[in-house]
């Protein structure tokens, strides 16, 4: 009898153990990591920079945003927002790892049940196209932090997040794009979280001198421009293959590459729809990073 009442006590705490871990997984939350540094953790006054433009006939679905602070790409983030289909109920954040390295050719997804913001949450969702397994990489990450405030914002949105670093053939991002689109429906978004060039002697990036002036932060900006005019264009592969060639600091270019490839096949129009650089903000200095916003509307 007493065998018996110990294997019925193994069991139940067997049994215990499976459903403490079925509920772990259902409840678990990505907890804020950067508010009150790279945001105000203030409702009041990050409400205030999250607020929403009145746009008249909003047909945005894909789009590429930075993932600087705030302070900085706020006004970049905005247009996305601002823009989305109003009838849009999912998200997709594909953003880059900063933390962790990760493999090539693997767009690596955390699931989460919901993500915290000083404004409330976001509920999670995920998809079956992605390689699962990266909660680490998806709590840690700024690239996905910064767009969280805004989807709160928006409003009655649904989150699913993956990373990409480097893709060793651009071809394997179509393949990724085509299983995407194949996984969500027309009520879903696509956003990749991408700043563009990183200058300066501590990026290890200096093509046009040493020295940060006004001549080359144009020189900057006009091949961010021309990059993500390729993008919008649909020459993604092209422009993906060349940057790597040119050892080009564009951090983001792995997940703008799968979502300009998304747009493509969907058949959307891509507009490079802002622009900015850090200087704007902080001044002069010998180190820069560069914004840009695209938005791919219904053709």
């Amino acid at each position: 009898m007493e065998k018996v009442f110990v294997l019925y006590g193994k069991l139940l705490r067997s049994f215990c153990s499976c459903l403490y871990i079925l509920w772990y997984t259902a409840c678990m939350i990505r907890k804020q990591r950067f508010a009150g540094t790279w945001y105000p953790r203030d409702r009041a006054s990050l409400e205030k920079i999250t607020h929403l433009d009145a746009v008249e006939d909003p047909k945005v679905r894909f789009g590429v945003v930075p993932h600087a602070g705030l302070f900085y790409s706020a006004p970049l983030i905005r247009l996305f927002f601002s823009a989305l289909e109003s009838d849009i109920d999912k998200l997709v954040v594909i953003a880059p790892s900063h933390y962790f390295a990760l493999p090539s050719d693997i767009l690596g997804s955390g699931s989460f049940s919901a993500f915290e913001t000083p404004l409330g949450y976001v509920e999670g969702f995920s998809l079956s196209c992605f390689d699962g397994g990266y909660e680490e990489v998806t709590a840690a990450e700024h690239a996905v932090e910064m767009i969280l405030p805004f989807a709160v914002a928006r409003g009655k949105l649904f989150l699913c997040v993956a990373h990409v670093n480097d893709f060793t053939d651009a071809a394997i991002a179509t393949g990724y794009a085509e299983k995407i689109l194949a996984a969500i429906d027309t009520h879903t978004a696509v956003l990749a979280s991408s700043d563009f060039t990183h200058y300066g002697i501590n990026f290890g990036y200096v093509p046009y001198g040493n020295t940060v002036n006004g001549q080359v932060e144009e020189r900057v900006r006009e091949y961010d421009r021309d990059m993500a005019e390729r993008f919008c264009r649909g020459e993604g592969l092209s422009a993906y293959s060349l940057a790597k060639k040119q050892h080009s600091t564009i951090c983001g270019i792995a997940p703008m590459l799968v979502v300009s490839e998304i747009a493509r096949l969907a058949g959307y129009e891509g507009q490079v729809a802002g622009q900015a650089d850090s200087l704007e903000k902080s001044g002069s200095e010998n180190n820069f990073v560069s914004y840009v916003t695209i938005l791919w509307r219904h053709a």
